[in-house]
C-alpha cells in the first residue's frame, strides 16, 4: 500500500518560522560586520534563508516511500535546448536516474511590482527549456517531473489588487483586481495546467507571527506533496531492477 499522505500544514508552519529567523539573523550578522547590504538583501545574502524549506521538500519524497539510503540530492544543473543547462535548487536521484527537480523561491518587502516579471519569467524560461531538451532528445529517455515552490511575504503589498497599466491589447479578464500573490497564483496554476510544470505551491506567509495561507488549494502545499507522493509511486512502479525496501 503507497504512504498515506499526511497533514503537512504544522511542517509548513515551522519550516517558515526558520526561514524567517534565518533571514533575520543574516541581516544582523551583516550588519554586526560592517557590511553595506541593506534591508532584503542583507537578509538573504547568507545563502540559508531556504534550507528548512529545503528539507522539508525533501522530506516529502522520503515520506512518499523513496527510501532515504538511496537518495542522492543536490542543487544540480539540469541540461537545457536554449541553455547548455540551469541549476534547479533541489534534483532528487535514485541510481543516477531522476525523481523530481524542484526550484525554490522566495519574494518579501514591500515592492513585488519590481521583480514579478523577473520571477515569473524565470519560471517560465526554466520550465520551456528543459521541455525543448525534451522535445530534441537531448534529456531522455524519460520525461523529468518539474515542481517549483514559492514563498511571499504576506503584506499588504502583496495582497492589494494592483493599478493596471494600460497595455497595447487588452489583457486577460482573470487579472483585473488581482493582487501579486493572486497574479502568483494565476501563473503557477496555468503552468500547471499547461504542463510546464508537474506541481507547485504558493505560500503566503506572516513576517512577525510566521503563520502561513494558502491563497489557492490548487496550489497549496498539501496538493504539492500529493503530486510528489504520485511521482514517487509511479518512479518506484517502473524501476522494479531498485530494491526499495527501507533498509538502512
Amino acid at each position: 500500500m503507497p504512504p498515506k499522505l499526511r497533514d503537512y500544514s504544522g511542517s509548513v508552519r515551522v519550516a517558515v518560522a526558520d526561514y524567517w529567523k534565518v533571514r533575520r539573523s543574516q541581516a544582523d550578522e551583516s550588519e554586526g560586520r560592517g557590511v553595506l547590504n541593506t534591508g532584503i538583501r542583507a537578509e538573504v545574502t547568507g545563502g540559508r534563508h531556504l534550507d528548512a524549506l529545503h528539507e522539508l521538500v525533501v522530506g516529502v519524497f522520503v515520506e512518499a516511500g523513496i527510501p532515504a539510503r538511496l537518495i542522492d540530492v543536490k542543487r544540480r544543473p539540469i541540461a537545457g535546448y536554449f541553455r547548455r543547462d540551469k541549476s534547479w535548487d533541489i534534483v532528487v536521484m535514485v541510481a543516477d536516474r531522476v525523481v523530481g527537480i524542484v526550484e525554490l523561491k522566495s519574494m518579501a518587502g514591500n515592492s513585488p511590482g519590481q521583480n514579478y516579471n523577473n520571477r515569473t519569467d524565470e519560471a517560465l524560461g526554466q520550465a520551456v527549456d528543459v521541455w525543448k531538451a525534451v522535445e530534441r532528445e537531448i534529456i531522455r529517455p524519460l520525461r523529468p517531473w518539474l515542481g517549483y515552490f514559492m514563498l511571499l511575504e504576506d503584506n499588504e503589498a502583496f495582497t492589494t489588487p494592483v493599478s493596471p497599466r494600460r497595455a497595447v491589447w487588452e489583457p486577460d479578464p482573470a487579472f483585473t483586481g488581482a493582487s501579486y500573490a493572486d497574479r502568483y497564483v494565476i501563473f503557477f496554476e496555468r503552468m500547471v495546467r499547461e504542463r510546464l510544470l508537474d506541481a507547485a505551491c504558493v505560500v503566503l506567509a506572516d513576517k512577525h507571527s510566521a503563520a502561513v495561507r494558502f491563497p489557492s488549494e490548487s496550489v497549496s502545499f498539501q496538493a504539492f506533496a500529493a503530486a510528489i507522493h504520485g511521482r514517487c509511486l509511479q518512479f518506484m512502479a517502473t524501476n522494479p531492477d531498485i530494491d526499495w525496501s527501507a533498509g538502512e
